[in-house]
C-alpha cells in the first residue's frame, strides 16, 4: 500500500482550499486560537465574490485525484454542497449528510493511505469540532482516520462511502464559518443572554439562525435560560426570505399560542439573534401579526458596568476617576466596606449591595444598614453576588459546599456537578445572573468552566453540568467576565511566568502577556478594558500590546456586577 501527503489543489476561486470531508460522531470543529469577532456579524454578503468555486471532477481522473477533489469541495456549502456531491455515486450522494458536523485540523500532517484499489485511508490531527447545531468545543489533538471507499461509474472513479460532516483547517474556517450569538431569556424575561454557534456564511445562514433558535439553547444552559417560542414552534417551509434588510420569518401554527408579550420577545430573540441591522417580520401560516418591539426598558443585553476601575487605596474605597488619582465613593457603602478590612469586595448591580470577603468571613453590605456577617465557615474564597441578589460564597478546600444567601442570613445550599473537584479558586456570577464562571482543581490540574444557573422562584438550587472551556491553565489565581460572552484566567504557568488566557463562551481562545507578578483581574466591558492587579499595589491597564501602569498602592481590584439594579 501507498501513503502519501494529502495535499490540496489551487484550483478554486476566493481564499484558502478547505479540506476534507468527516465528522466523527457529528460533531465539527474550529480554530484552538485566535480572535473572533464577538455579536453579531453584519448583513451576510451573498456575493459571488464569496462564494468558494471548487472544481468538478476531472475525466479519467485516479482515485486519489478524486479523493482530493471531493476533500476540497466539501468546503463549499452552496446548493447543499452540489459540487461535492458529484464525486460520489449516485445512491451515496442522496445519503451523504455534510451537515452532520464539521472537524476542524490545522490542515498540515494529513496522509492518505492507498488500502487498495477501492480504499483509501486518510489520518489527520482535529484541534476541534463543531456539532451539527453549531456547538464548538476542543478537543485533543489525537489522531484519528477516514475511511473512503471508491467505485467505479461509467469508468470513473467516485466516492461510494466516506463519513458524514466535513473537515476544514483552521484558516479555512474563519472563511467560511461565522460565528454568531442566539439569544435566549433569563428566567424573568429581563434579560437576553447569548448562546455562541457557528454557522457556514451564505444565503442560507438566516435560515439555519432562526432554526437554531427556535431548537433552543445548548445543553449547559437548559434550565438556566428561557425561550419565547411555544413548543413545537418551526418555520413553515424550511427556509427565512431575505428581502434587503428584512427577514420575514413565517412560523407554523404552533404560534399562535402566544400572546402579544410573547410575540413581542419572540422578534425579541430572533432579532437579537440575526445578523446586526436586520429587522425581522414574523408572520403565522402566512398570516401577518403586527408585532411591536420591547420598550427600550423592558429589556436588557450585554449589561454593562461602571467604565471606572473599582479599588480600595489609601484607606478609601471607590471608583478610580479617569484623570488622576481621585477615588470616589460608593453613596451608602464605601465607609461600611473600608471598615471590614477587606480582601475582595463584589459590588451588586444598582451600587447598593456589596458582598465583602474579611477574615472573620463573607459578609453583606447594603446602603443604609449594618454589615450582616452571612458565612463565618473558614477559608472562604471571594464571593459574588447574582442579579436576584443573593450573595455566593464557597470554602476554597470544600469545593461542592456552595451557599447562597437572599435578604437574610439563612444559607440556601446549591448542588454542584463536580464531585470529583478536590479545591476551588474563582466563583464569579455573569452579570444577567444565568452563568456561574469557575476554577477549580481536580487533583494537579485546573480547570476553567462556566456553568449555567438553575432557579427556583428565582433562588438558586442547582448548577448545570459545566461547559469546560480550558484544560489544565496552570496555577490559577484569578478569573472574571469580560462581558456578556468572554471570560478570562490570570495563571501562573510552568515557566513560573503570569499569562492570563482570554476566552470566548463557544468560541476561540487567545494567550495574553501578563504584567508581571499580577494577582487579580477585573472585567469592565471589552477585553481591552480588562485590569489586572500586582502583588506590589500596581493596578494595570492595556495599552497596544502590552501593559501600563496606572496607579500604584492599590490594596484590591474590586468586581462591579452592573450599573442599575
Amino acid at each position: 500500500m501507498r501513503s502519501r501527503a494529502l495535499m490540496t489543489r489551487a484550483g478554486r476561486a476566493v481564499v484558502t482550499v478547505l479540506t476534507a470531508a468527516l465528522v466523527l460522531s457529528g460533531c465539527a470543529g474550529i480554530p484552538r486560537e485566535g480572535g473572533v469577532r464577538a455579536g453579531q456579524p453584519d448583513i451576510i454578503d451573498e456575493s459571488p465574490a464569496q462564494v468558494f468555486l471548487p472544481s468538478r471532477p476531472q475525466k479519467d481522473a485516479s482515485a486519489q485525484s478524486i479523493l482530493l477533489g471531493f476533500v476540497d469541495a466539501a468546503s463549499s456549502p452552496e446548493s447543499n454542497y452540489a459540487i461535492a456531491r458529484e464525486f460520489l455515486t449516485s445512491d451515496f450522494s442522496s445519503s451523504w449528510d455534510p451537515t452532520a458536523g464539521v472537524t476542524v485540523d490545522d490542515g498540515a500532517g494529513r496522509v492518505a493511505t492507498e488500502i487498495d484499489a477501492q480504499n483509501i485511508e486518510v489520518t489527520l490531527t482535529p484541534t476541534a469540532e463543531v456539532s451539527a447545531r453549531g456547538e464548538f468545543r476542543e478537543v485533543d489533538p489525537i489522531p484519528v482516520t477516514l475511511d473512503y471507499q471508491f467505485r467505479q461509474v461509467d469508468g470513473q472513479w467516485r466516492i461510494s462511502a466516506a463519513p458524514n460532516g466535513t473537515v476544514i483547517d483552521e484558516t479555512t474556517f474563519n472563511d467560511v464559518f461565522s460565528a454568531s450569538s442566539l439569544y435566549f431569556f433569563d428566567p424573568g424575561f429581563r434579560t437576553l443572554v447569548p448562546d455562541l454557534r457557528w454557522f457556514p456564511r451564505g444565503a442560507s445562514a438566516p435560515t439555519k439562525i432562526v432554526n437554531a433558535v427556535l431548537s433552543g439553547p445548548s445543553a449547559w444552559l437548559v434550565g438556566a435560560v428561557a425561550t419565547t417560542f411555544p413548543e413545537g414552534t418551526a418555520l413553515t417551509a424550511d427556509a427565512v426570505q431575505v428581502v434587503g434588510r428584512d427577514a420575514m420569518v413565517d412560523l407554523n401554527t404552533e404560534a399562535l399560542n402566544a400572546d402579544r408579550l410573547t410575540l413581542q420577545r419572540m422578534k425579541a430573540q430572533l432579532t437579537a439573534s440575526l445578523p446586526a441591522g436586520m429587522q425581522v417580520e414574523i408572520t403565522i401560516d402566512q398570516n401577518a401579526q403586527n408585532i411591536q418591539d420591547l420598550g427600550a426598558g423592558d429589556l436588557a443585553v450585554n449589561p454593562r458596568v461602571d467604565a471606572r476601575a473599582l479599588i480600595l487605596r489609601d484607606g478609601a474605597f471607590g471608583f478610580l476617576a479617569a484623570s488622576g488619582q481621585t477615588v470616589t465613593p460608593v453613596d451608602g457603602i464605601s465607609d461600611a466596606v473600608v471598615a471590614l478590612n477587606p480582601t475582595a469586595v463584589t459590588l451588586g448591580s444598582g451600587q447598593r449591595v456589596a458582598v465583602v470577603l474579611t477574615p472573620d468571613g463573607v459578609y453583606r453590605v447594603r446602603a443604609g444598614n449594618e454589615p450582616t456577617l452571612v458565612d463565618s465557615r473558614p477559608g472562604l474564597i471571594a464571593p459574588s453576588l447574582d442579579s436576584e441578589g443573593y450573595s455566593w460564597s464557597v470554602p476554597a478546600s470544600r469545593p461542592s459546599e456552595l451557599l447562597v444567601f437572599g435578604s437574610t442570613t439563612e444559607a440556601i445550599p446549591v448542588l454542584t456537578p463536580w464531585p470529583e473537584a478536590t479545591s476551588i479558586q474563582t466563583m464569579k456570577v455573569s452579570r444577567d445572573g444565568t452563568r456561574l464562571l469557575v476554577v477549580y482543581t481536580i487533583g494537579a490540574e485546573a480547570r476553567m468552566a462556566v456553568a449555567g444557573i438553575k432557579r427556583q422562584d428565582g433562588v438558586p438550587v442547582e448548577l448545570g453540568a459545566p461547559l469546560q472551556l480550558t484544560g489544565d491553565i496552570g496555577a490559577p489565581l484569578d478569573a472574571a467576565w469580560i462581558d456578556e460572552l468572554s471570560v478570562a484566567s490570570l495563571s501562573t504557568i510552568a515557566d513560573g511566568t503570569r499569562q492570563i488566557t482570554a476566552q470566548e463562551i463557544g468560541g476561540v481562545r487567545s494567550e495574553l502577556e501578563s504584567p508581571p507578578d499580577a494577582v487579580a483581574l477585573a472585567g469592565s466591558n471589552s477585553l481591552r478594558d480588562l485590569r489586572a492587579l500586582t502583588s506590589s499595589g500596581g493596578l494595570h491597564v492595556q495599552r497596544g500590546v502590552g501593559w501600563q501602569k496606572r496607579l500604584d498602592e492599590v490594596s484590591l481590584l474590586a468586581t462591579q456586577q452592573g450599573i442599575t439594579g
